[in-house]
């Protein structure tokens, strides 16, 4: 299950501090490399792998959004897979134990590349150790990753923002500093979608509106005979 930390625990990663160096650097790029990229393999292990390693080469440069669809497109693919090590990288942060807090963020980037979470707890911890370099292409990796789930404004189910899970959709309300008030899941053209409504700084309130098919697609996977040992599927609340 989620941790019940992250929402509290994560806005430490998005420290004053590392949110000026942000503003002073300007916007993250999150354009593709401008290098051919090879061919794309037809097994999606080896297809994820292939983008991995071009995105860790051109990184900041990269196709977050295509990685991390490949990422979810893998037969091995969790929703819960770093769920522990993601709730001790959170209790650490919280704790002001940076040195198990970065232990923690890098294995969960060594088994999640795409969880943003775990780049920006990154960022945070080498900031306060006086890495700078190493916290900006963190920070970069981060709100590139975020960046991709935009793929539209979010406000209405015909422009949605597009997730692989639903820890991405509250990383990204988290990034917005907006404070959820309410979720729903809905139905609409074919699709399904998570409607979560949050007051922004000022106090107004919005929805936001996830695409969620990969999602109940890999829930109603993990609810197959013989897929979940115990526990049954992940919870859907913050």
């Amino acid at each position: 299950m989620r941790s019940i930390l992250a929402p509290a625990l994560c806005a430490l990663a998005l420290s004053p501090a590392l949110n000026a160096r942000a503003a002073a650097e300007g916007p993250v790029a999150t354009a593709p490399s401008e290098r051919a990229p090879a061919a794309a393999p037809a097994d999606p292990e080896a297809r994820y792998q292939a983008l991995l390693a071009e995105a860790k080469a051109s990184a900041p440069y990269a196709d977050w959004q295509g990685l991390r669809m490949a990422f979810a497109e893998r037969p091995t693919f969790k929703l819960t897979g770093q769920d522990v090590m993601k709730g001790q990288m959170f209790k650490a942060v919280e704790a002001a134990d940076c040195a198990t807090a970065l232990t923690q963020a890098k294995a969960v980037i060594t088994e999640a590349f795409v969880d943003a979470d775990a780049h920006l707890v990154a960022a945070y911890c080498d900031e306060k150790a006086g890495d700078g370099a190493g916290a900006t292409l963190e920070r970069d990796i981060g709100l590139g990753l975020l960046k991709s789930i935009e793929t539209g404004d979010g406000l209405s189910p015909a422009s949605p923002f597009t997730v692989i899970d639903v820890d991405e959709e509250y990383a990204l309300i988290r990034a917005k500093g907006l404070k959820v008030t309410g979720q729903a899941l809905m139905q609409q053209g074919g699709h399904s979608y998570d409607a979560i409504t949050a007051l922004d700084g000022k106090g107004e309130s919005a929805t936001y509106y996830f695409l969620v098919d990969r999602v109940l697609a890999a829930e109603a996977k993990l609810m197959t005979p013989g897929a979940v040992s115990e526990g049954g599927p992940p919870g859907r609340s913050p």
